[in-house]
């Protein structure tokens, strides 16, 4: 633990470490912040915050930086402060994805950017699990003899359109028959009666066939979709780097552009602001922080979005800027 006077001036040198980008003395802090201690106690407390190793000296400068620790300890504070605050929620996707036409591809890429503009860093919104969504209606439209699109509708308004060869021509008819049925049955059935509902609904075995390649390829396409990652504003994070840390460039894109970072974003997936700092999203990252949240379709189907930055980011304006998506 630190007295409220420390963590003041480690607030303000984590602060002003964000604004000016370079270590801080005792004379920046006192003009910067007014603050009602002496030059040489504000030296005092510096050394205590050193000992402590909250902050650290560099060789070039009188002044000192931030450690690690120090910044964890600054963002656990800010943390513990938003938690209480009450925030008006601005639902900004549900108005990208009317004005997108409910393509959600479209709509969280446009959201990506429009979030990177925001905080200043790059960001990455994570494209919601459609397992979790309910399907309203899937609607089979023959293209040719032998091939058929799939519509599949949910009830979030999102569409998909997905391709299906057939082995025998099926007639309008008998394709709106097969649609009216799978919607119907798709989210009761299970593995136990799926195959006698099956059997009673069709002789055939090439529809039969059919209707199971229907749900095979919905399932493959969400399965492959549930990775999907819209980045916005890459170049911010090449911006944010400086001489210091400029070498930690190709592991942070390689990192981002892994499944890496689909697994950090699941493990931190839940509806609060989480942090990680450093080396404790993966030995190699020393220069970045990762700030997540959740975004919300509807009550259901959510997702997550990354701001990604250095280590001195401006947490601040960051955690408020995601207190406020829904």
């Amino acid at each position: 633990m630190i007295s409220d006077r420390q963590l003041s001036i480690l607030n303000a040198i984590v602060e002003d470490y964000v604004d000016l980008g370079h270590p801080i003395g005792s004379k920046t802090l006192i003009e910067r912040h007014k603050l009602n201690f002496s030059p040489a106690t504000i030296r005092n407390e510096m050394k205590h915050l050193e000992d402590v190793e909250l902050i650290e000296k560099t060789h070039t400068s009188s002044g000192r930086s931030p450690s690690q620790s120090g910044i964890r300890y600054y963002v656990n504070q800010l943390l513990q402060q938003t938690s209480h605050q009450q925030q008006t929620k601005i639902q900004r996707l549900s108005d990208l994805l009317v004005d997108n036409h409910y393509d959600i591809s479209s709509a969280l890429s446009e959201f990506a950017n429009e979030l990177s503009i925001a905080s200043q860093y790059t960001t990455l919104v994570m494209r919601p699990n459609h397992k979790k969504d309910i399907i309203n209606n899937i609607h089979l439209i023959r293209a040719n003899a032998y091939l058929v699109i799939m519509v599949v509708v949910f009830t979030s308004g999102h569409v998909e359109h997905l391709h299906l060869a057939s082995d025998v021509p099926l007639s309008n008819d008998e394709l709106t028959k097969i649609s009216n049925f799978v919607t119907a049955k798709y989210d009761e059935w299970n593995h136990h009666h799926f195959e006698n509902e099956l059997d009673a609904f069709v002789n055939s075995e090439l529809e039969k066939h059919f209707i199971k390649d229907m749900l095979s390829t919905i399932e493959i396409h969400f399965d492959n979709q549930s990775n999907g990652i819209f980045m916005g504003g890459k170049v911010k994070l090449i911006d944010a780097l400086n001489e210091t840390n400029v070498s930690s460039i190709q592991p942070i894109l390689q990192y981002i552009e892994s499944n890496k970072i689909t697994q950090l974003l699941d493990d931190m997936s839940n509806s609060t602001i989480n942090v990680k700092i450093g080396h404790e999203i993966e030995s190699s990252l020393s220069g970045i922080s990762i700030v997540t949240s959740q975004y919300h379709i509807d009550d259901r189907l959510k997702g997550q979005i990354a701001i990604i930055g250095p280590t001195a980011m401006n947490y601040q304006n960051v955690i408020r800027l995601l207190n406020t998506i829904w």
